[in-house]
Parts: structure tokens; C-alpha cells; sequence
């Protein structure tokens, strides 16, 4: 993913809106960092609904 990419993806996640105007500052490495914590958040998130899916079906 090009830098732009990976601005692109963060922005579309609706997440960590603090550091959108920053984001240009970021290198690659805390960008990968920020993608990771935001994927990390999603996964959370659907394990979650998942899990309070399947227990409403007990």
C-alpha cells in the first residue's frame, strides 16, 4: 500500500478522527501501527456482535 493508501484506509474507517490532520506526518511505520490497531478494533468488535449473536440463540 502507498502512503496514500494507507491515509485513504484510515480515513474511511471513521476511527481515530483526532489524528486526521496529522495523518501526512505519520511515517510508514505509525501508519501500519494505526491500520493495525483499527483492523485489531474490528475484529473486537465482531467477535462481540458474534458472540452476543450466538448467545441470543441459546
Amino acid at each position: 500500500m502507498t502512503k496514500k493508501d494507507k491515509i485513504a484506509f484510515i480515513k474511511s474507517s471513521k476511527r481515530k478522527t483526532h489524528v486526521y490532520n496529522d495523518l501526512h506526518k505519520y511515517n510508514d511505520q505509525q501508519l501500519n501501527d494505526l491500520i493495525r490497531e483499527i483492523v485489531q478494533g474490528l475484529v473486537r468488535e465482531s467477535e462481540i456482535i458474534a458472540n452476543a449473536y450466538i448467545n441470543g440463540y441459546r
